[in-house]
């Protein structure tokens, strides 16, 4: 589809992961990190050539088209939650939290749309520290009818030495940083739980939903073109790592609502893809040849939501086990995509269903298989994910509208790697005398590879599965597909 918006970023001297965005304050990390304020608007905001920020859409249309639920009302759920903590503050530093509470994305992280910034919401009233300058006037206005106050970024910590002795403050030690808690009285007493708002976030309203579905889609269209190309195009022209990767972003680039790249694209092949992780460079990519796998794990920001898919790609001969790797990595992801369980259930009791085929084959991927995924902010998001094994902050029960990633994969050193990924909204079934019954609506629409199945390692609900993806899959896409790729497309979703 013509057309996009795009972020103007201002990068940071160093990348720092989602996981330590609340700690880039420290006077020493804002040093070593080189810090440059980048823009800041509310989703639906953009900054014009001139670079002078605009607004594309009124509060209204910005709260039910987009957001689903106002600034306001979120503040009022966050102190309701304070209250039974009997909470007089709360102090957030996570980034990902205070764009979501305050409905405002910018762009001072690459590839994660926060704004460096801290919160401190008190019983009536609140403090945003924020660099003010970066700010729109639909910001300001918006702070202003909300009652929040806009204060300079630094004085966060001569604030936090004001708060009044034998007060209650909920905050999260694992995210606040030292400066912060060392700067309260003595006699301040720290509730030390998850922010209210990382629950909140994570259980998509239907006004989410249903734009994410519409980011998937978009993103869907992009993928699967680049499949087409890709499958057509190799050993015909030059292709390494980095210029697939950089042709995959162009597709991207050209979907409506288009912003950013959710992460660092990773494209490894044959034994590059056995790094999880692994991140191609311009002088030292592999060169793709007619023959082996090419794993791709990437995603992209659109105004609707952000996206998360790893696709891998045959393109060659591969040998009868990589075939039968193949076919497990899908058919795990099939089990955990098509499972019912009774609400209740969360990653870990989840997490051993789409491991099994692997299990059985006395092989582990060695990570989680899936993470949650954020509202157009954060690829990775807490508290829901698929893991096997206990970790704090991480047992909350699957609740209703939910986003979560399905990824196993198989990875052997010095080999190959196989990963596929889409993901899950968690949704409601039936209800009954023995529960209410809960299942995930697949949200990821790009084929997958069927020249890497063997389909003597599946049984005939593994098939049906399958078939049954493909056929959604054909009918939300080709109809944006050319003839040419429709026709291949017929095949690439073709029942087998």
């Amino acid at each position: 589809m013509p057309g996009h918006k795009k972020f103007k970023t201002k990068v940071l001297s160093k990348q720092i992961g989602s996981a330590r965005l609340s700690f880039a304050d420290d006077d020493h990390m804002k040093e070593y990190l080189k810090l440059t304020p980048g823009s800041v608007s509310v989703m639906g905001l953009m900054n014009d050539p001139e670079g002078h920020v605009k607004l594309l859409i009124d509060s209204d249309v910005l709260k039910d088209e987009f957001n689903g639920e106002a600034t306001a009302s979120k503040l009022a759920r966050v102190r309701e939650q304070m209250e039974k903590e009997e909470a007089q503050y709360h102090i957030i530093s996570t980034l990902d939290d205070i764009a979501w509470i305050l409905n405002v994305r910018g762009n001072d992280i690459p590839h994660v749309p926060v704004v460096l910034s801290f919160l401190v919401i008190g019983k009536e009233d609140a403090m945003w520290f924020v660099e003010e300058n970066a700010l729109s006037d639909a910001v300001k206005e918006m702070a202003a009818e909300c009652g929040i106050t806009i204060r300079p970024y630094e004085d966060v910590y001569a604030y936090a030495a004001t708060i009044p002795e034998n007060s209650t403050v909920l905050l999260d030690k694992r995210k606040v940083n030292y400066r912060i808690t060392n700067a309260l009285s003595e006699t301040v007493h720290i509730v030390s739980k998850a922010n209210p708002s990382q629950l909140m976030k994570a259980i998509k309203n239907e006004i989410e939903l249903e734009n994410t579905r519409k980011a998937h889609l978009l993103d869907g269209i992009a993928v699967t073109k680049f499949m087409y190309w890709l499958k057509k195009n190799v050993g015909k022209i030059p292709m390494d790592e980095v210029s697939v990767s950089d042709y995959l972003q162009s597709l991207r680039e050209q979907m409506e609502g288009y912003r950013d790249i959710s992460f660092d694209t990773i494209a490894g092949y044959n034994a590059n893809a056995a790094m999880m992780h692994y991140k191609a460079e311009p002088d030292t990519a592999a060169k793709l040849e007619p023959q082996g796998m090419l794993l791709v794990d990437s995603g992209g920001h659109y105004d609707t939501g952000t996206t998360d898919i790893t696709r891998t790609f045959v393109l060659g001969p591969i040998s009868d086990i990589q075939k039968k790797h193949f076919t497990m990595v899908v058919k795990s992801n099939l089990n955990l995509a098509n499972v019912k369980f009774l609400y209740g259930c969360n990653g870990i009791s989840l997490d051993v269903i789409c491991r099994e085929p692997i299990w059985k084959e006395n092989l582990d991927y060695q990570c989680g298989t899936g993470h949650g995924v954020g509202y157009l902010l954060n690829v990775h998001e807490g508290p829901n994910s698929f893991r096997w094994q206990y970790r704090p902050g991480f047992d909350n029960p699957f609740e209703a509208g939910m986003i979560t990633t399905d990824e196993p994969g198989i990875y052997l050193q010095d080999q190959y790697g196989i990963r596929t990924e889409n993901e899950l909204i968690c949704v409601k079934g039936e209800k009954n005398q023995y529960g209410q019954f809960m299942g995930f609506e697949n949200i990821t629409y790009v084929p997958i590879d069927l020249d890497g199945i063997d389909k003597q390692y599946l049984n005939a609900e593994d098939v049906k599965q399958l078939n049954d993806y493909h056929k959604m899959v054909y009918e939300k896409i080709s109809p944006y597909m050319t003839p040419e790729e429709n026709e291949w497309l017929k095949e690439y979703t073709r029942e087998i």
